[in-house]
């Protein structure tokens, strides 16, 4: 209490020059702005950190989202052509299958002997028509 007491009398005693106060004040003043200054140097880097990493972070993702899109449609493209080349089996498998129910006619024997061997009856006569025929009339 007694410390208190000389404490407060000591401020209530000293003489205050106005110059002098300015020239504290001042000192202070920059001080106090210089640790500002490194606080704020630390915040800025910390924010340009904290900003370098979420970009990264972002960036990645939107790669990550880019290739499962085209992924996506790579796999859709592909099932695409699945489907058409399926589809063409499929009407190449029905044309077959009608060529096989028409093999054991006598009908379909004897065509096929007279388109591909070009085999004929006794007594007919064959006619062959070459293309340099058809360009003259």
């Amino acid at each position: 209490m007694a410390r208190r007491k000389s404490i407060e009398e000591y401020k209530d005693n000293r003489v205050i020059d106005i110059e002098t106060a300015r020239v504290r004040r001042r000192k202070k003043r920059a001080q106090l702005q210089k640790e500002n200054e490194k606080v704020s140097r630390r915040k800025k880097a910390k924010v340009f950190r904290r900003r370098l990493i979420y970009g990264g972070i972002f960036i990645v993702i939107a790669l990550i989202i880019g290739a499962s899109v085209y992924n996506v449609l790579s796999l859709k493209l592909e099932e695409a052509r699945a489907i058409s080349e399926l589809e063409s089996l499929y009407e190449e498998k029905a044309r077959l299958e009608e060529e096989l129910s028409h093999i054991d006619s006598k009908e379909y024997i004897e065509q096929r002997a007279r388109d591909e061997l070009r085999m004929i009856y006794p007594g007919e006569v064959l006619y062959v028509v070459t293309e340099d025929d058809e360009k003259e009339n």
